[in-house]
């Protein structure tokens, strides 16, 4: 799955680190990231053919005059009253990933055919591009791509935490961890994570499996039943809940697989696989669901297995959801 990037390892320790000239800044404009396309060492050794991702340095906007150009009044306050040069997200492996404001009409000149240093030390011109978040998931390396679609759920919490929603004051950050508090009111903001579960369903008499496409979506192949927990339920509430909210079925034997963070939702989700209980007769949500059907095994999609979904339907075809 996409979070599975050993031998890196994924750490996000809060710290005020100052970043340093080689240290790696996460830029986004909506849900699209600042990189670099190219080939890369690191990559031929793990025998990847596909194009690899670079994100700009702090020394290269910093000398663009990308970073630390910011008027003092668009930037979030620590609670002593200064500014931080960035804000420390995480680190994979050794490299670590920041989150600056930057200036938009520097930002523009950089990506439009400012010389820059790259990555490898050679010189770059007009290299730097936004590509969808959605799309990183098919470039190389896995640990980088994931950074960067773990970074956009960094910098969208901070993009809209700069103002109190219970009185209107200017938030500033915390100096131990990772929140923002109002100065006047005393409200706390903490990072949110929404819970999810994902349903792979049996129907053991007849030997088949329950898939189903969502409606009023792109995405149109075939999905796991999934939702959102709500407010004072479980996680194993709320697969009976939305089983029986989008195709009216009773399911039983719930056994939990393993859990996933989906960074484009700000979601972390919970996989089960159960039984069908009861009749097999689906009642579909047509608000939800574009349709649901049982299938068998043998029809289930194989490939991308960067998604929980993805990888249960294989444990499915492979009848090993029971182990």
């Amino acid at each position: 799955m996409l979070q599975d990037i050993a031998p890196y390892t994924f750490c996000n320790d809060f710290s005020w680190a100052e970043p340093e000239a080689t240290d790696r800044i996460l830029v986004y404009r909506g849900a699209s990231v600042l990189v670099s396309l190219g080939s890369d060492n690191c990559c031929e050794s793990e025998g990847q053919a596909d194009a690899t991702i670079h994100f700009p340095t702090y020394a290269m906007l910093e000398e663009a005059g990308v970073a630390g150009s910011v008027s003092d009044g668009e930037c979030l306050h620590r609670a002593d009253g200064t500014i931080p040069k960035a804000f420390l997200l995480f680190t994979v492996g050794d490299t670590a990933y920041f989150r600056c404001e930057v200036s938009e009409d520097a930002l523009d000149a950089f990506i439009d055919g400012e010389t820059t240093e790259g990555m490898a030390g050679e010189r770059e011109r007009g290299t730097w591009q936004f590509v969808p978040t959605s799309s990183l998931k098919q470039y190389v390396p896995k640990y980088r791509a994931f950074a960067g679609l773990v970074g956009y759920e960094y910098d969208s919490w901070y993009a809209t935490r700069r103002f109190c929603g219970a009185c209107g004051t200017p938030l500033v950050h915390d100096m131990v961890e990772r929140m923002v508090r109002c100065p006047e009111c005393g409200t706390m903001e903490f990072p949110k994570l929404f819970p999810a579960v994902i349903v792979g369903i049996v129907d053991r008499e007849r030997d088949k499996v329950l898939v189903s496409r969502y409606a009023n979506r792109e995405y149109k192949r075939y999905a796991l039943i999934a939702g959102f927990c709500e407010m004072g339920e479980t996680v194993e509430e709320t697969v009976h809940r939305e089983v029986m909210e989008e195709v009216g079925l009773k399911v039983k034997n719930l056994r939990y697989y393993k859990s996933q963070p989906w960074p484009p939702s700000s979601s972390l989700l919970f996989g089960f696989f159960c039984e069908l209980d009861g009749s097999n007769r689906i009642r579909l949500d047509d608000h939800e669901l574009e349709c649901a059907e049982w299938i068998d095994r043998s029809q289930l999609p194989v490939g991308e297995d960067y998604s929980l979904t993805r990888e249960m339907m294989q444990v499915l075809r492979d009848r090993r959801e029971g182990a």
